[in-house]
């Protein structure tokens, strides 16, 4: 898959989507999303409350 930008809302109906029992593969072919895509964003959500990184240009230094 090639990079796109993926709304936050796509990204926040895929993690509903697992986590209402939907198949990871299935997600991936309904969405057109990778599985390493479906895990970053579950990393994300459980580390900064977000589905969305904080920007590694706004570090403060």
């Amino acid at each position: 898959m090639v990079f796109r930008h993926i709304s936050d809302d796509l990204k926040e109906r895929a993690l509903w989507l697992l986590d209402n029992d939907y198949l990871t593969e299935d997600v991936c072919e309904i969405l057109g999303v990778s599985r390493a895509s479906l895990f970053r964003w579950r990393e994300d959500k459980e580390d900064y409350g977000t589905v969305r990184a904080p920007s590694t240009t706004t570090a403060l230094w």
